[in-house]
């Protein structure tokens, strides 16, 4: 890892997200770098005639590069003379106007990548520089930095749940300006660096995937076939080599052991609905101090196997109008992340976005990880989306049938396994963050001159400064990433 020197002498900024600046450096205003920020246009539904072109959403962003790739845009109609100053040339930076949320604000800026001649949506605007002041490339550099360190935040407007970025606040926002070679160095340094951290990323991120589908096909195996690694669990609940199969009839099971039958859920238990007090947002139905946790579907979407806390927790009243679950129980999501099954560990309360089985006495971690497998699902829908579940569909659902004691073993074979792929996953996720965040320390160091870029050589030569990262970048050191 090169390590890159600072500048001789540095001076404050003035400007709280920029800190201090190289003694050369100055400071201006956007309003002084741009010379226009043009809004786009949305256009007509596309008619098959000439005037009918691609435009650019900010669905279309790759947010992890901050550019806009070649792809297959949405085609609108919009007459040449309107169209004629939205058109994009390569390069040009696009800037997010309207939308967002929380916690992903407007103000993302992308670069626009692509070869195809386009216009842009009505929800962004294109960020013209002052070519005799600012280079693009670094002008964009310095929008991730603004964006990254929430910078942005104060020039946005909420209404109704809908984000504005106001553009006259906007243009007062203050950058750091070197020299325009000192610029080009900047720019060229971080698409040369960023570009590699991006790909070591990707390939971490491909990892997570292969890790992820690698367990649900464990699960899938186990749980249908009672196959644990390369041993098979028979008819005595022994591990062998092999077993005979049989043909389900059932799409998501396949093959299943000769001497198991699939049954519907059905079969072994009721399946109920939760239930809420009504109505929800009355004050009189929660209590800091409840005995019993309100579970709401966020609770559950950021839990793993298991319900340790919600947010909220009812009063004595509201638990009485809900459904109670005790520690241990299983239920599953039928409402927005749709089809993610839980154990609780807490007292709780679920409502009506849940199915629960009151009556089932066979392994509960078995049917959990019948449900984890998100096989029993296929052709309802793409699982995360608005899957049509119900009682009578979760009810109607066939699983493999073994007996309680082979469960058990299926179910702790399973808890080893998939924490040994979890414990993977999320070492993978932790570099992963690592590098993201090492790639926005970069970034700032570079476009605030907390790194001096001078001796950088544009034309992809060695570099010739190894000194030393300021106090920030030396933290975030690529060496020190596992």
């Amino acid at each position: 890892m090169r390590e890159y020197k600072k500048y001789e002498e540095y001076k404050d900024s003035g400007v709280e997200w920029i800190g201090t600046i190289p003694n050369e450096w100055e400071v201006e205003r956007f309003r002084t770098l741009t010379k226009n920020i043009q809004n786009g246009k949305w256009g007509e539904e596309a008619q098959n005639n000439g005037d009918d072109i691609y435009c650019v959403r900010v669905a279309d962003y790759n947010r992890e590069k901050n550019i806009v790739e070649d792809q297959e845009f949405t085609i609108r109609n919009l007459d040449k003379s309107s169209r004629e100053e939205l058109l994009l040339e390569k390069d040009d930076l696009l800037l997010e106007k309207s939308g967002g949320g929380d916690k992903q604000p407007v103000g993302f800026v992308a670069q626009y990548k692509s070869e195809k001649p386009a216009i842009y949506a009505n929800f962004m605007a294109k960020i013209e520089p002052r070519k005799e002041y600012i280079k693009t490339d670094y002008l964009k550099h310095v929008n991730i930095s603004i964006y990254q360190k929430r910078e942005i935040l104060k020039v946005i407007n909420q209404t109704t749940g809908i984000q504005n970025l106001d553009t006259k606040r906007y243009l007062e926002i203050e950058s750091p300006l070197p020299s325009k070679s000192e610029q080009q160095k900047i720019a060229s340094f971080l698409d040369k660096k960023t570009a590699e951290i991006d790909e070591i990323i990707n390939k971490k991120e491909i990892l997570i995937d292969h890790l992820e589908k690698y367990k649900k096909s464990v699960i899938t195996e186990a749980v249908t076939k009672g196959k644990l690694g390369d041993k098979y669990i028979n008819e005595d609940g022994e591990l062998v080599d092999e077993i005979k199969m049989k043909d389900s009839g059932i799409e998501w099971i396949g093959e299943i052991p000769k001497f198991i039958d699939a049954v519907k859920i059905k079969r072994l238990t009721q399946i109920k609905r939760g239930a809420s007090p009504r109505p929800i947002d009355n004050p009189i139905y929660f209590d800091d101090n409840g005995k019993y946790s309100w579970v709401r579907i966020s609770d559950v979407t950021r839990s793993d196997d298991y319900l340790l806390e919600t947010e909220q927790t009812l009063s004595k009243l509201g638990a009485s109008k809900s459904v109670k679950m005790d520690e241990g129980d299983i239920f599953l999501s039928i409402a927005a992340t749709v089809g993610k099954p839980i154990i609780t560990k807490i007292k709780c309360c679920i409502h009506d976005g849940f199915v629960y089985f009151p009556e089932y006495n066979e392994n509960k971690k078995f049917l959990f990880y019948i449900f984890k497998s998100e096989q029993p699902y296929r052709g309802l829908g793409k699982h995360g989306t608005q899957i049509n579940l119900n009682t009578t569909i979760v009810g109607d659902i066939k699983i493999p049938y073994f007996k309680k004691s082979s469960q058990e073993k299926i179910a702790n074979y399973l808890d080893q396994k998939t924490t040994q792929i979890n414990n993977l996953i999320n070492k993978t996720k932790q570099s992963t963050e690592k590098y993201k965040k090492y790639k926005r320390s970069l970034i700032f160091e570079a476009v605030t001159g907390k790194i001096d870029l001078r001796d950088y050589e544009l034309e992809g030569g060695e570099e010739l400064a190894e000194h030393n990262y300021s106090s920030e970048t030396k933290r975030e050191r690529l060496s020190a990433v596992d």
